[in-house]
């Protein structure tokens, strides 16, 4: 079987070292609050999904790509395997932060050490 490949806007980009990692967040309305003995109390709004990426030793072209995809502000379409669903999917994201460790930069040959960034799902789970 064919493996599956993570994409940004249907392009398939440089697949991170590790894989995606998958973090949910729940949002709760401000009147939630615990009791005296610890029972929770709470209203929830909406879940939502974020993966984060990481690779080493990136290329100058594959840095420029991933960032031309993500960067900005914009939102995208990625192609992930949604835990949730337990299937490979499409959803809306965009990404709020990132970082790079640029270090060798010999003209011709520039590389990033590394670089990361998490991707925020813009619709609730």
């Amino acid at each position: 079987m064919e493996q599956e490949l993570i994409k940004i806007d249907g392009v398939a980009v440089r697949q991170p070292d590790e894989g995606l990692g998958y973090d949910f967040e729940t949002t709760y309305t401000a009147d939630t609050t615990r009791t005296q003995d610890g029972v929770l109390h709470a209203s929830a709004m909406f879940t939502v999904e974020s993966l984060s990426y990481s690779a080493t030793n990136v290329s100058a072209a594959e840095m420029a790509e991933l960032l031309r995809l993500t960067a900005g502000g914009r939102t995208f379409t990625l192609h992930y395997f949604s835990p949730k669903e337990g299937k490979w999917r499409d959803g809306r994201f965009y990404v709020g932060k990132g970082s790079m460790s640029l270090r060798r930069l010999n003209r011709g040959s520039e590389r990033a050490d590394s670089i990361e960034f998490r991707m925020t799902g813009v619709d609730p789970i």
